[in-house]
């Protein structure tokens, strides 16, 4: 089920609900670039372990409205009021890769209203740590961002018709995929899954490549926080398998943290570790 709410700035800010509509609160932060049915991935989890699951569109993504000149340290009071919608008090927070700063500064500015913050194959502050252990198409488009945005911008149109008109076995996807580890190319096979992550780049397309660019500058800027100020437990999961983004990232940033847990898996990759260890990864959230 979509809702499309009104901010207090006026902005809309479009979000979906998944799980089970009297559970406890929730929110999925999606990936980048991707949107809110992401989360349809953690939908019968959710209903079993009675979660209301509310995964929000950022500004300028699927059915949010645009803001201008966003920052990381916008998130909070944009979460404030979202909570305020639904009648959450405290809530879990659950963030998959591009999603992983906004549990961090959910949890850093909002402590009181975090039952526990769990973040998958997280994006690292690149600013803070660089980009050297990025998947090398990632790098690759931070250079061209820098330097030659056209460029970028047509590069994601032409990622957008090949993703809507072809699939993960043929070129150029399959190109793509190819690089991926043997549990991300088996994850990636199945069609649901395919899909469902298919849909979401395309909902982050929908407002053209200068939005989802602009979503993405956020990693690339300074977060405006020091991480070792976090003082929520945060739960850090990642494969080392993971090509798009190393596990190292996310040791080092939990090494900053007073009250981070480390969870690593050996094979899985950037995309089969929240869909193999999805169960684990809501059960450790929710301390059982």
């Amino acid at each position: 089920m979509d809702h499309l709410i009104t901010l207090t700035s006026g902005l809309k800010l479009g979000c979906a609900e998944y799980g089970l509509p009297t559970g406890t609160p929730a929110f999925y932060f999606h990936g980048w670039p991707s949107a809110r049915m992401q989360a349809e991935l953690m939908h019968e989890i959710a209903v079993e372990k009675g979660l209301r699951l509310i995964a929000p569109d950022r500004p300028g993504i699927g059915l949010s409205d645009v803001h201008v000149n966003r920052t990381l340290l916008d998130w909070p009071d944009t979460m404030e009021q979202l909570a305020a919608h639904f009648g959450f008090e405290k809530y879990h927070l659950f963030g998959w890769s591009g999603g992983g700063p906004y549990v961090l500064v959910t949890a850093h500015r909002l402590p009181h209203r975090v039952l526990s913050a769990s973040i998958i194959a997280g994006a690292p502050p690149i600013s803070f740590f660089g980009d050297r252990e990025l998947f090398w198409v990632y790098r690759l488009l931070i250079r061209l961002r820098r330097h030659f945005p056209t460029v970028v911008s047509m590069l994601l149109r032409l990622g957008a018709f090949a993703i809507r008109h072809g699939k993960p076995d043929r070129y150029p996807l399959k190109w793509l995929v190819g690089m991926m580890g043997e549990e991300d190319k088996r994850i990636l096979s199945d069609p649901h899954f395919y899909d469902v992550i298919r849909r979401g780049i395309l909902a982050s397309l929908q407002r053209g490549p200068r939005c989802t660019l602009s979503d993405g500058d956020i990693y690339l800027a300074e977060w405006g926080f020091d991480p070792s100020n976090v003082q929520s437990r945060i739960h850090f999961w990642h494969g080392k398998e993971d090509r798009n983004i190393s596990w190292t990232y996310a040791d080092r940033l939990a090494s900053l943290m007073p009250h981070a847990t480390t969870h690593w898996t050996e094979r899985d990759g950037h995309y089969s570790l929240p869909i193999t260890h999805l169960r684990e990864i809501v059960e450790t959230a929710l301390g059982r």
